[in-house]
């Protein structure tokens, strides 16, 4: 994790994506190691030389998409949901907590055997989602992004210890009667006017 924590920040899950979207890359290259051996059988050289560079070709691009799937992560903290990816470039994305709304989990039949699904958690924020595919693990994910959530709701902070906010420092929605800052002018839940 390239990231660097808040002091009272602690990582409850990291989440990468399934070891599933390295099987195409990794077979082809398999597949074609395959035919170079089996070229160096055969007379023509042309035949070894168009296998070797397509083989060559194919090991670039498998060590690039494990690189990527080594970058591509989700962290799990007590203050936020950290979505990091990109080897060179890198781009991160926080969701606080106080910020999600909704985490939903979808699993197709291969998924559950297999242990991989799609997480989708919708927040506050001006993109609203943050939609994880082939995540491995998507139901310890979901559950500790909502663990932690309501951890945070209740106490400020899902740090172990953390004190509640002041009571001045937060008021009850009229319409919803959740919890939003006391200088709030519209509801982050219900989106209602103040």
């Amino acid at each position: 994790m390239r990231t660097r924590l808040r002091p009272d920040e602690e990582v409850a899950a990291v989440v990468r994506r399934h070891w599933i979207v390295l099987i195409g890359p990794l077979g082809l290259t398999l597949f074609l190691a395959g035919g170079l051996l089996a070229s160096a059988f055969i007379e023509r050289r042309g035949v070894a030389l168009v296998v070797g560079g397509l083989f060559v070709l194919s090991a670039a691009w498998a060590a690039w998409r494990v690189l990527d799937w080594r970058c591509d992560l989700w962290v799990v903290t007590t203050h936020r949901v950290i979505d990091e990816t990109g080897v060179l470039a890198v781009r991160v994305i926080d969701s606080p907590l106080d910020t999600i709304h909704n985490v939903g989990c979808e699993q197709s039949i291969l998924g559950r055997l297999m242990g991989y699904g799609t997480v989708d958690i919708q927040t506050a924020a001006e993109r609203g989602a943050t939609v994880i595919e082939r995540a491995a693990r998507p139901q310890e994910l979901r559950e500790a992004v909502l663990e932690l959530k309501e951890q945070y709701r209740k106490g400020g902070s899902a740090a172990p210890g953390a004190c509640a906010p002041a009571a001045t420092d937060t008021k009850e929605c009229p319409f919803c009667a959740e919890t939003i800052k006391a200088r709030a002018t519209v509801c982050r839940f219900c989106g209602r006017t103040l």
